[in-house]
């Protein structure tokens, strides 16, 4: 609501007087009531004293003969006497352009009972308040007094549905919605609970990018599972219900929630899979509806499958060692999964908070051992595997084991349908060293490039048995003898027994010197052994000189023909 504003009008410039005895002719001296805490957000035109424009509780001095307020803006208008009282029966009559829009009986300043107006609609009124001094009636008044001001009504600044925000939050925190809060996965568990599902913050602005707050309401309705929870507050986790009771403000529509500046709504879960929609209205002061978001919640049903896809499967033999990434987060670094585990329900959709176990082929190769935790995708964690229903998750080796053994890991979660069984989901592994008693290889992905042409640099690791070496083993850096472009490759790490400057030349960190001629690469191997590659730059004049040498032939041999022509011809 508009905040409530008050003022105060004095009849001033009176000696103290019986209740309901004559007062004069007024003045219209104006002050503040000091116990008012709203004042300042009334725009009050006067004549007062030249500079003074700040309005403070208390007397001001000069006569006030205008005030302006905001459409849709209540003001409170109290009238009393300078140096006197009015009676406690007296009459008040406030009028605009000549028609009574207020009336109030009075005390000794009618502060108890004052006039109260909203204009609704903007321009300017000839305003008057007019006193009745009398006991009874207006009829029977012994005097009347009329307090005549120009009232100046503007109109607020419309809503913008342009500069108002409907963004949503998957999830039962309470992060703040944004946009890129609204861009992640919007995959929620189906499961009826008292955790938020998602929140979508309602955000309303005017024309001016000010709060609106000028009468706007809320509707909202959800189309497919779930229910919806609207509130007036800043946003809250657990707002949901198991078993919710609809209502006003908790159902599957909900209709002229009456909104300041921002309210919110929760979407929930009752049980139910499948995917909803819902679509969140502002309805402004003027009556117009305008649909202010529409966001999309999937509901997911219980897990049906899984999919277990190895992505390190060259665990380090000869000890009980780790092999991949399993944090949640992954924002930096090069350190991959061993294994990413999708599950979904029928509809193919991820399925949240599973655990997972394993159960290995070969324990004296591969331990039955897994570490998982769900992947979590936001606009920080660039490294994500894919959001709601993916898994990131490690597995450790067995110390009996040894180069080029293998082993199947069968990864595997509970049916929730039968308890008794499991989803699962294989994958196989095999066993390497390091290279450090074994073998690398530097090489170029070309032998010859154009000048300062994308170049991929590979390491190609081997342990003493010639298996590839282990995943996750260390890649050596590489130098140059001449400058190139971008940068050289720092150590990286094997997988699958390479380890490469980038994918495609697309995607390349280091380019090709831009001087012609042979160029050598170098690294250190985990042996010790310097390792080389070499690579030749064209010279990119050549291919011009070539063409030159070319076209001159060309001229010898034509300037050889015209003169043979000429002399067959006679000419000299």
């Amino acid at each position: 609501m508009a905040a409530i504003a008050v003022a105060s009008l004095a009849i001033g410039g009176l000696s103290s007087v019986p209740a309901n005895a004559a007062v004069g002719t007024p003045t219209l001296p104006i002050y503040l009531d000091a116990a008012t805490s709203t004042v300042a957000t009334v725009d009050f035109v006067t004549a007062k004293a030249a500079g003074d424009a700040t309005y403070t509780a208390g007397l001001i001095t000069g006569s006030m003969t205008a005030i302006t307020t905001k459409t849709s803006q209540a003001v409170e208008l109290s009238v009393g006497a300078a140096g006197s009282a009015f009676g406690t029966n007296d009459l008040f009559d406030l009028s605009l352009n000549g028609t009574v829009v207020a009336t109030a009986i009075g005390d000794a300043a009618i502060t108890s009972n004052n006039l109260t107006y909203t204009p609704a609609k903007a321009g300017t009124y000839a305003a008057n308040i007019r006193v009745y001094v009398t006991g009874t009636t207006r009829v029977a008044a012994v005097q009347t007094v009329d307090i005549p001001f120009t009232w100046t009504v503007t109109a607020l600044p419309g809503y913008s549905n342009s500069l108002s925000t409907g963004f949503i939050t998957y999830g039962n925190g309470n992060t703040t919605p944004s946009s890129s809060t609204s861009a992640l996965q919007n995959v929620v568990s189906a499961t009826a609970s008292t955790s938020n599902r998602a929140t979508i913050s309602a955000v309303i602005k005017d024309t001016t990018g000010a709060d609106y707050a000028s009468g706007a309401s809320l509707s909202a309705e959800i189309s497919g599972p779930g229910y919806l929870k609207w509130a007036n507050q800043a946003i809250t986790a657990t707002q949901c219900d198991v078993s919710p009771t609809y209502g006003a403000n908790v159902g599957r529509s909900l209709a002229a929630r009456a909104v300041d500046a921002q309210s919110v709504v929760y979407v929930c879960a009752d049980g139910t899979a499948g995917t909803s929609t819902v679509t969140v209205k502002i309805t402004d002061a003027d009556s117009v509806t305008t649909t202010l978001a529409t966001r999309t919640v999937v509901f997911t049903g219980n897990v049906t499958k899984i999919t277990a896809t190895g992505v390190m499967t060259n665990a380090r033999s000869g000890g009980a060692n780790v092999l991949g990434d399993n944090t949640a987060n992954r924002v930096a670094g090069t350190a991959l999964q061993a294994i990413i585990v999708q599950a979904t329900d029928s509809a193919g959709n991820g399925v949240s908070g599973l655990n997972f176990t394993a159960l290995s082929s070969a324990p004296a190769v591969m331990q039955s051992t897994i570490s998982c935790n769900e992947d979590v995708k936001s606009t920080a964690n660039t490294l994500s595997s894919g959001g709601v229903g993916f898994y990131n998750c490690s597995v450790t080796s067995a110390a009996t084991s040894a180069s080029g053994n293998t082993a199947t890991l069968t990864v595997r979660t509970v049916d929730p349908v039968d308890a008794t069984k499991f989803l699962t989901s294989d994958v196989k592994f095999t066993l390497a060293s390091t290279a450090t008693t074994g073998s690398e290889v530097l090489s170029f992905d070309k032998l010859t490039y154009a000048p300062g042409e994308a170049m991929i640099i590979t390491r190609t690791g081997k342990d003493s048995s010639g298996n590839p070496v282990h995943d996750g083993a260390t890649s050596p850096a590489v130098t140059f003898n001449k400058g190139v472009g971008g940068t050289a490759p720092a150590a990286g790490t094997y997988v699958k027994g390479t380890s490469a400057s980038s994918t495609s030349a697309a995607t390349a960190t280091v380019f090709a010197p831009v001087t012609p001629g042979p160029f050598i690469a170098t690294a250190t191997a985990a042996n010790g052994a310097t390792i080389t590659a070499t690579a030749t730059v064209t010279d990119a004049n050549a291919a011009v000189l070539t063409q030159i040498d070319a076209l001159n032939a060309k001229i010898v041999a034509l300037n050889a023909l015209i003169a043979k022509i000429m002399k067959r011809l006679g000419v000299k």
